[in-house]
């Protein structure tokens, strides 16, 4: 057997190095990219995947003959270029900003002064520059013709490192570039490189942020996660009645989980209300609680007609910047609640699926107890999951579960993009648990809510006709 030992040591990152190598191979890449071409790379790629980054950079370079031509030209025709990668419209003003304070600070927009810098001090000079955190900074010395000692952190490798717990799970990309490198004793800068690309080939593959196959894992008899969770599932399986249990998906926040015994319930029904002007809020809210319980089964979406022009429709690339996957979800368009009810009546009895969303605006007579006492009877007989979507609407009595009431929050400010989707979130109703008021955050990569540290002091709504709100702060009253 095995010891596991911790993933903090330079002798385990120099073996976890070798162990990777077997089962990805070396990653040794002798030609770079000069310092400019790498920062723009590093820009456009942010939170979008390699070949597209990749096209967008080309055809960038195309379309201007220098970075001076790119620095000069208006913000429009930039996102313009980069219109297939994430955040083009941020992407394209930041990158403009970004090479003009270059050539305002040294005259040119080159890069190559950097190699008389020590690391630190390289990686404070790009951080002075807005825009430009640790994750583009690092890549711009490492990666480049530069190949200096620095390890580039991203969303997959930050996500196994968590995972291994070599940092916390609330770890930022600065903490763990930091702990990294305090372990890195006796690599140098290919070491560095490859160790990047083999722990991001591990998360794009193996470690995903939608699940850990850690049967396939090279790595699984030191991962701490993987012993933490077969202690926690024996312990589980140990316990009497389980039988009786009912099954439970932890939504990632902990002190929500447990005022909810263990999380969100399956085969019952669970309620969502938009507060006044946040529809979209609450939408977004919805779909990742459904997606939660969903897990890889099916999610059926069932909405009228008239939703979408008063309160906007579902969008494929909205899903997926959430992290979720449009194939996995189906779409049914009603004319009517009584429709809409019926319809999610006969999809409650389909195994096939794991959740049903069913959007109701208003407050239609036909939505009474009886109607919720229906879904929650359909729902037990298959264990797929109802949601409710209240939008424009106060609660009247129901068999539900759970009611939550919910509005838009302001995300955590960060340099490289807008942060993760935040919620102010309230749980007016539990059955078999305590209530609470949280401000949340959906963590797109992991597909999981987590407590949120942005600065919650006023929150601006929008109204559904496209107009700023007033800035509020608390919450909205609502009875459970």
């Amino acid at each position: 057997m095995q010891a596991v030992f911790p993933f903090r040591q330079a002798s385990d990152l120099a073996s976890i190095r070798e162990r990777l190598a077997v089962r990805l191979g070396k990653i040794r890449v002798e030609e770079r990219p000069d310092p400019v071409s790498q920062l723009v790379g590093s820009f456009i790629g942010s939170r979008t995947y390699d070949w597209k980054s990749w096209d967008a950079f080309v055809c960038l370079v195309r379309r201007y003959p220098n970075w001076d031509a790119i620095a000069d030209a208006p913000v429009a025709d930039i996102e313009a270029t980069l219109e297939e990668v994430t955040y083009s419209e941020k992407k394209a003003s930041e990158l403009k900003q970004a090479l003009r304070a270059i050539r305002t600070r040294f005259d040119q927009i080159n890069l190559d002064f950097l190699a008389r810098y020590d690391v630190e001090g390289a990686l404070n000079c790009l951080e002075q520059i807005h825009g430009i955190g640790r994750k583009i900074a690092a890549a711009t010395l490492n990666f480049s013709t530069l190949r200096m000692r620095s390890f580039v952190v991203d969303t997959h490798v930050l996500r196994v490192l968590q995972r291994f717990r070599f940092v916390g799970m609330k770890a930022d990309t600065e903490t763990a570039y930091d702990a990294v490198m305090a372990a890195a004793d006796g690599l140098d800068a290919d070491d560095l490189f490859e160790l990047h690309w083999q722990i991001k080939r591990l998360g794009q593959t193996i470690c995903t942020h939608a699940e850990a196959f850690c049967t396939s894992c090279p790595l699984s008899d030191i991962c701490l996660r993987r012993v933490e969770n077969l202690t926690t599932l024996k312990a589980f399986l140990d316990k009497p009645g389980l039988e009786e249990a009912p099954i439970r998906t932890p939504l990632g926040y902990d002190e929500i989980d447990l005022c909810m015994k263990g999380g969100l319930q399956h085969g019952v029904l669970h309620e969502v209300f938009s507060a006044t002007g946040h529809e979209a809020a609450a939408t977004g809210f919805v779909a990742c609680l459904a997606s939660r319980a969903a897990a890889t089964k099916h999610l059926l979406w069932i909405g009228q007609d008239f939703s979408a022009h008063e309160f906007g429709e579902l969008s494929p690339t909205g899903l997926l910047e959430l992290g979720l996957d449009p194939a996995l979800m189906l779409l049914l368009t009603v004319t009517n609640a009584s429709d809409g009810l019926r319809a999610a009546n006969d999809a409650l009895s389909c195994a096939a699926l794991g959740a049903v969303v069913i959007e109701i605006p208003g407050s239609p007579k036909i939505l009474d107890l009886v109607a919720s006492r229906r879904l929650t009877l359909a729902a037990t007989q298959k264990s797929v999951t109802p949601f409710l979507l209240r939008l424009s609407a106060q609660p009247d009595a129901s068999t539900a579960e759970t009611r939550w009431l919910v509005r838009g929050a302001a995300s955590q400010t960060q340099n490289e993009d807008w942060g993760y989707p935040a919620f102010e979130a309230s749980l007016v109703r539990n059955r078999h648990g305590k209530t609470g008021h949280w401000f949340m955050e959906w963590n797109c990569d992991g597909r999981i809510f987590q407590s949120s540290t942005a600065d919650h002091s006023a929150v601006v709504s929008t109204a559904a006709n496209g107009q700023a709100a007033t800035a509020r702060t608390g919450t909205a009253s609502i009875n459970p």
